[in-house]
């Protein structure tokens, strides 16, 4: 079985779009999972860059 999820964002919500980048759709696949196991009050942009072994920097280029 296969299922698919289309996530749409408000335009005011990121500097980038995400969706035309390998990075930009792998900051949001990540950052959904991420929060699944962490919580939303223990996400933080570090701890993304980190897990998805990119830096800092290049998630707040998206948001």
């Amino acid at each position: 079985m296969s299922a698919a999820l289309q996530i749409e964002l408000n335009q005011k919500l990121f500097l980038r779009n995400p969706d035309q980048t390998e990075l930009g759709r792998t900051i949001i696949k990540e950052s959904i999972r991420l929060i699944d196991d962490l919580g939303f009050e223990h996400f933080t942009f570090k701890k993304l860059a980190n897990h998805i072994q990119s830096t800092e920097a290049s998630v707040y280029r998206y948001f």
